[in-house]
């Protein structure tokens, strides 16, 4: 399952060798520039007290001898004066050999007297000193002749020297070669890095099997987690799969349901039409021999039958809302609002409301519902109005700030002065059947804003309310402009 203690030990085993092997290399580097420096700065010292010492007597000589064959120039007595003096100098110091170049590159003296009259012009290391700079390296000679005789496996450090006998500032002169024994101090060096290398070593042993435990017991924690994790899921699945089956099964109900509506309201309309169809011949044919509580009978029957009528009919409208909707298509506002006040126009001429319409847009709707939303809305307008002052309807509609990646939203309101009513009761105005006022009041089934309610949520949209009573209400609806499918949702 995990692997994690493995890949740690792994990852972890290569870290700790790279860690090891880095320091290890960066310690020898500095440790070797250091001790590089420190031998440099040594050889720059014999340098200055060859300059002042023995340049001078000799510099006559060592400047021109150019006419001079090597084997003269071996053999000359200014040599064994010149080796002796140096070897004075260097004695009781690391100094295992010492050469001295003109300006043309020839070895004009070395403790080493097989060496002189050696022509080193293209040398690098005298073209350097030459130059006015100084060179030193580390290197590792298993047989050098130095003046202490011969030396075998030793740690020699090289500089390269620019001769200036009138100081820093002055002209080169010549050039030194000094060779410095230090192989003490860099057997020295290695013994410490030997020891530090061991001292880390322990130490990444150490924090490594400190990390194993830790990983260990994450790794074992992580265990548990996973094997909680995968229980949950088969938890998680199980309830799925019951919550899958309920779905399905209130789906069906409901579709059994919305059939069952649609089947019992047409059913209940035939009987209706006879009964209205009676009620007339009795109040057309019979009217004359009915008494007056006959014909007050036969008033409330057909008064009862309208009613149920048309709560049948609204019943319809409500099931009808996502069980017979169309696609969506292109639907301007404006054109739907005007085609719905030219229906209501006698009633608003007859209550002399006052309708006014701000520019609305063009949203992806289904035609016939949106209408029946403006009806349902603007006649309760109408009904709820105040009888002792003109009624003011207000349709209008603003773009919502709040838009998501896929969709921008549009809300439009429908206001009024009429009676209004508490806003606690917002919800309940909403769900079918639900009533503020009584019938003899204001007539309706309690049906009309459950339609707009459904319809609006059918098109991915809300619908709420502000009032008081005495104040008035606005509706407002918010829609989607354009619907990410034509296709309208269940």
């Amino acid at each position: 399952m995990f692997k994690l203690l493995r890949y740690f030990s792994i990852a972890s085993l290569v870290a700790c060798g790279s860690a090891t092997l880095f320091l290890r290399h960066y310690n020898q580097q500095t440790t070797t520039a250091q001790l590089i420096s420190a031998s440099e700065q040594k050889n720059v010292e014999i340098t200055q007290v060859f300059a002042n010492s023995v340049w001078p007597q000799h510099k006559s000589f060592l400047s021109s001898t150019e006419s001079l064959s090597r084997k003269d120039l071996q053999n000359h007595p200014q040599i064994e004066d010149i080796d002796d003096t140096v070897r004075r100098l260097i004695q009781g110091t690391s100094i295992a050999k010492l050469k001295i170049f003109d300006l043309n590159g020839r070895v004009v003296f070395s403790t080493n007297a097989k060496q002189i009259g050696q022509d080193k012009s293209k040398y690098s290391g005298f073209l350097t000193a030459r130059s006015g700079e100084t060179i030193t390296k580390l290197s590792h000679r298993k047989k050098f002749r130095s003046v202490q005789g011969l030396l075998t496996e030793k740690k020699l450090i090289s500089s390269y020297l620019p001769l200036r006998p009138q100081g820093a500032d002055s002209e080169i002169e010549g050039v030194i070669e000094v060779y410095s024994n230090v192989t003490p101090l860099v057997q020295q060096v290695e013994d410490a890095q030997q020891e530090g290398l061991i001292a880390v070593i322990v130490i990444f042993v150490g924090l490594y099997g400190v990390l194993v435990i830790i990983v260990g017991y994450a790794q074992a924690v992580l265990i548990r987690q996973e094997k909680a994790k995968q229980e949950a899921e088969a938890k998680l699945a199980e309830e799925s799969e019951a919550l899958a089956r309920s779905n399905e099964a209130l789906l069906r109900s409901n579709k059994e349901l919305e059939q069952f509506a649609y089947v019992a309201s047409h059913d209940l309309q035939e009987p209706l039409r006879k009964i209205e169809a009676f009620g007339d011949r009795l109040q057309t044919k019979c009217r004359d021999d009915l008494s007056d509580r006959g014909k007050d009978y036969v008033d409330r029957m057909q008064k009862a039958a309208g009613r149920m009528r048309q709560l049948v009919q609204n019943l319809l409208a409500f099931s009808r809302v996502t069980s017979k909707s169309q696609p969506f298509t292109e639907v301007d506002l404006n054109e739907v609002v005007g085609s719905v006040l030219d229906d209501l126009e006698i009633r608003i001429q007859e209550t002399e409301a006052q309708v006014e319409v701000t520019a609305l847009p063009t949203i992806d709707a289904e035609p016939m519902q949106i209408r029946q939303l403006f009806q349902n809305l603007i006649s309760n307008a109408l009904k709820f109005r105040q009888p002792d002052q003109p009624l003011c309807i207000t349709i209008g509609g603003q773009s919502v700030n709040e838009s998501t990646e896929t969709e921008s939203l549009y809300q439009i309101s429908v206001e009024d002065n009429g009676i209004g009513f508490e806003q606690k009761y917002t919800d309940r105005i909403f769900r079918v059947f639900q009533r503020l006022h009584s019938r003899n009041e204001y007539d309706g089934t309690g049906i009309g804003l459950a339609v707009c309610a459904k319809i609006a949520e059918h098109h991915g949209g809300t619908i709420t309310a502000e009032s008081s009573p005495g104040q008035g209400a606005t509706f407002f609806i918010t829609l989607p402009l354009t619907q990410t499918s034509m296709e309208p949702q269940s």
